[in-house]
């Protein structure tokens, strides 16, 4: 049930003048069109599809810190300085120092502007290595604060602070999140048209003053291109139709704007000819998000004069834990060299991953790590425990996924022998470099000390029981898929979303957020910092372009 102020007639009947367009209705859009209602803009949206893009499928997860109320409540020391020192070394020099502060300075208080729109975060933290925490928990930590240490994450007590926020406390919340920012539009006066797609943009003067839309309005058609929307998940024949039939059966018309063009059109992972040319490291990757994000919005950009800033820049996600057993074994590359802790968050370890000669990794473990990480999966959250209607609302997708992953790693995905030599020889290892590998790490699995990559000794756990296992840990792999999201995109002044030029000067009326700008997450992420950049960049942006409304107006 539509909860927004969707326009579904043809334009000549509604006003064609807006202060603010946002391209674009997922939750960067969302924040941009609320930030700039809330400035007393006039604005408009306008969505390709039907809304939600990456967040509403995502698991809803908040990266915030600097002593939230969530945080408060759990009895958690955190301060924007810890939390800046963290994501400093997390950015890798990608964010200005500046920016950064301001993002983890503002941290609190953004996390209070989604809970008062989004629902509160439950209070308590769950401390266990997972992806998404079970129902009734709001915190845990979702990047890699506990393997980097005081150097970057814990505070005065040597308490490691929970920063993953989770509005819901219950599964995939994206979709209820996403829900709720549009209950927050539809109060806040934002009108909104589904069914368009922007064609180019208009500019006057080297300033960007409005968009050139392509509508449909019949109710068969709009029928039919949700249809092509749905199967281009999985085929990009139906993501090249949709274009087509978007043509044929669309409606050509244009929208002013006076104070700019926000663009929040999401990443560009669907598009496959642009990851091969910005990403190609990972152009194997399984796709997550939705077809709109085919780099689109960036390309407009690029047409304005803004500069792409998106080479190789992509989160794939090697999640093999939880269980939480398998953190015991040794990645290992094709020649037989480990080469990472392996407890760091997944889309740190796919990086680490990706850099390995061809991009092949193997998880060495053995016959007890086997057993225990079977045993954890059948006590861990039960899908039989949980009600239908939020298994069909896919809020379970995370809990679906990773148990499906687990079986097929101890089923199929993998390789058994007796012997580590011919272990190595079944996976085309060189077998004294892998015996030489897996000796030294028993040798400092008994001492209690990695010497190599410093993991928590709670899982330094000898390779030593017969047989052993070698699990397919590949970027590409088909029965062990790493979901990937796209981080670069248009460059940006991120506390204003205004687009930059090469030469570091902006383009008059035209802004950006979210995945389509090059943000805070721009080259590294952890759980729930992609969201967070959303409504940092998305209000910033919404904002800024309702005050230049004001100052075209005088």
């Amino acid at each position: 049930m539509r909860t927004d102020r969707e326009h579904t007639s043809s334009p000549e009947a509604q006003p064609q003048v807006y202060d603010v367009v946002v391209v674009g209705y997922g939750g960067a859009g969302a924040c941009a069109a609320i930030a700039a209602a809330e400035r007393g803009a006039r604005v408009l949206v306008i969505e390709r599809f039907t809304g939600g893009g990456a967040t509403a499928r995502s698991g809803g997860v908040i990266y915030a810190g600097g002593g939230t109320r969530a945080q408060q409540e759990a009895g958690l020391a955190d301060t924007p300085d810890m939390m800046f020192h963290y994501l400093a070394r997390e950015t890798q020099g990608s964010v200005s120092a500046s920016d950064l502060r301001a993002f983890c300075g503002k941290s609190a208080e953004l996390m209070d502007w989604i809970e008062n729109r989004c629902g509160r975060v439950p209070g308590r933290v769950y401390r266990k290595k997972t992806t998404q925490p079970p129902i009734g928990y709001g915190l845990y930590v979702s990047g890699n604060e506990e393997q980097y240490g005081p150097g970057g994450s814990m505070n005065v007590s040597g308490q490691v602070p929970a920063r993953g926020h989770v509005p819901s406390g219950a599964g995939m919340a994206g979709r209820r999140i996403y829900q709720a920012l549009c209950e927050e539009a539809a109060r806040s006066g934002v009108d909104v048209r589904r069914h368009t797609r922007p064609i180019s943009l208009i500019i006057e003067d080297g300033s960007v003053t409005g968009v050139e839309l392509l509508s449909i309005y019949n109710a068969p058609a709009r029928f039919m291109h949700r249809f092509l929307f749905a199967l281009g998940f999985v085929s990009p024949l139906a993501r090249s139709l949709t274009s087509a039939f978007e043509e044929a059966f669309g409606t050509r018309w244009r929208v002013r704007a006076r104070g700019g063009v926000v663009l929040c059109t999401g990443g560009f992972i669907y598009n496959r000819d642009m990851v091969k040319s910005l990403a190609s490291t990972y152009a194997g990757c399984m796709p997550l998000g939705t077809p709109g994000d085919d780099g689109s919005g960036m390309l407009l950009g690029v047409s304005a004069g803004g500069d792409l800033a998106a080479t190789d820049s992509c989160a794939a996600s090697r999640f093999y834990a939880p269980p939480s057993a398998f953190l015991a074994g040794m990645l290992v590359n094709a020649r037989g060299r480990r080469f990472c802790d392996e407890s760091l968050y997944g889309a740190t370890v796919s990086r680490h991953i990706a850099e390995q000669p061809g991009g092949r990794a193997w998880l060495i473990i053995d016959e007890r790590i086997r057993r225990e990480a079977k045993r954890q999966l059948q006590d861990e959250e039960r899908l039989w425990s949980v009600p239908l209607r939020k298994i069909l609302a896919g809020e379970m997708n995370h809990l679906i996924f990773r148990k499906t992953m687990a079986w097929m790693n101890l089923s199929f995905n993998r390789k058994k022998a007796a012997r580590i030599e011919d272990l190595a020889y079944r996976c085309r290892i060189p077998d004294s470099m892998l015996c030489e590998s897996v000796e030294r790490y028993n040798r400092m699995c008994a001492r209690g000390i990695d010497e190599d990559f410093n993991k928590n000794k709670d899982y330094l756990k000898p390779i030593t029981d017969p047989p052993f296992y070698a699990i397919d840990c590949r970027i590409d792999s088909r029965l062990f898929p790493a979901p990937c999201i796209t981080l670069g995109g248009l460059r940006v002044e991120i506390s204003t979303g205004r687009v930059l030029r090469s030469d570091g000067s902006a383009v008059p009326g035209l802004y950006a957020a979210g995945r389509t700008a090059a943000g805070i997450c721009a080259r590294s992420y952890v759980s729930g910092l992609s969201l967070a950049d959303c409504v940092f960049t998305g209000r910033a942006a919404g904002a800024a372009a309702a005050d230049r409304a004001k100052e075209q107006a005088r």
